[in-house]
């Protein structure tokens, strides 16, 4: 009897990889994800009290040219308080995939239909936003060794010109696969970004999110972002993809630079926007971890967001151990803000 997901599914015949699909799409280690489903350690990427797995089950193969296309389970699975998996439900889920599993009657589902059944019975799968569905089959097909997606060379093409190529006729899957090979594309990224049409590039950088992109894309990132904000008529959705697409970036200075001056120096009302706020708090948490930058978004999302939005964010990044203290430092601080005061004070009588 099998006591894990990953023990029912490697007696299945299946090598199992785990993703994590919450703030951005990556990859979790075999130990990290043995750790999290024997209840002795937290996910390592909690989000909304949840871990957001993708599991990619791939058949054994002894015949190569009869290989068989890999599963994708997408499964949200609730936390406990420490960010570990609540047992129970792991055990229910359990006795439900391993007796679909079992030799069925005459007449009944086939072991397939039944292990879908139960996978859609559960209440545990969940669907993935559009862009995170598309960076996760790019980030397997290349783990795999396999070929992009037909979309690959269309992306490729308005990479290296983009007056030469019509956006309109751009797959989201393809810049997906352009996204996680953003190293192979860099010089054409660093030099064309500038030209890319606005939804061609808010769609890129939905994928970005979930790279380490280094300098040379972020800056010409940054710089459509401020042009964007410094223009007559600024383009939010625009401004909130570029945060989105940098977050991850391994130019933290120069990212940290653009959110401080943007909470800051609040240009075209940028810093009252309430997807804006969000995020900087969802998929910038690390850079909340610097004191000043935490403050003053703080200080933005108690003054401009309603008592529910604050509540939603602040619960959400306490959760994260190594940014709980910073927050609680600012939140407490005498010298606080009064909109923090207020907010913070109705945030611990609401019990959140």
């Amino acid at each position: 009897m099998a006591n894990t997901l990953t023990d029912l599914i490697t007696d299945a015949d299946f090598d199992l990889r785990w993703f994590d699909l919450g703030r951005r799409v990556r990859p979790v280690s075999r130990k990290s994800a043995q750790e999290f489903e024997n209840g002795a350690a937290p996910w390592p990427h909690p989000y909304l009290r949840h871990a957001w797995c993708g599991l990619l089950l791939t058949p054994r193969e002894t015949d190569k040219e009869s290989a068989a296309e890999p599963a994708v389970w997408f499964l949200r699975l609730p936390l406990d308080e420490q960010g570990k998996l609540l047992l129970p439900i792991r055990d229910r889920f359990l006795r439900e995939l391993q007796q679909a599993l079992i030799p069925q009657q005459q007449g009944a589902p086939a072991p397939a239909n039944a292990l879908q059944q139960a996978l859609e019975h559960s209440g545990l799968m969940f669907t993935p936003a559009a862009d995170k569905r598309a960076v996760f089959h790019a980030q397997a097909a290349k783990l795999l060794g396999r070929p992009a997606s037909d979309h690959y060379p269309a992306a490729r093409a308005y990479a290296k010109d983009p007056a030469a190529f019509p956006w309109e006729q751009l797959a989201l899957q393809g810049l997906a696969d352009l996204a996680v090979r953003w190293g192979k594309e860099q010089d054409n990224l660093a030099v064309n970004l500038p030209r890319f049409a606005a939804p061609a590039l808010i769609s890129l950088c939905q994928c970005l999110e979930s790279e380490a992109i280094d300098h040379q894309l972020t800056g010409p990132l940054i710089t459509r972002a401020r042009q964007s904000l410094e223009s007559a008529s600024p383009d939010f959705t625009l401004v909130i993809a570029v945060i989105r697409g940098v977050s991850h970036s391994t130019a933290a200075g120069m990212r940290r630079q653009f959110l401080t001056w943007l909470l800051e120096q609040d240009p075209a009302g940028a810093a009252t926007q309430p997807e804006v706020l969000a995020a900087i708090g969802s998929r910038c948490s690390d850079d909340l971890m610097e004191p000043d930058l935490a403050k003053s978004w703080l200080e933005r999302l108690s003054a401009s967001q309603p008592q529910e939005t604050f509540n939603l964010l602040l619960t959400d990044l306490l959760f994260l151990p190594q940014l709980r203290n910073v927050l609680l430092g600012v939140l407490r601080d005498p010298q606080r803000q009064e909109s923090v005061a207020v907010s913070f004070g109705r945030f611990l009588q609401s019990g959140t």
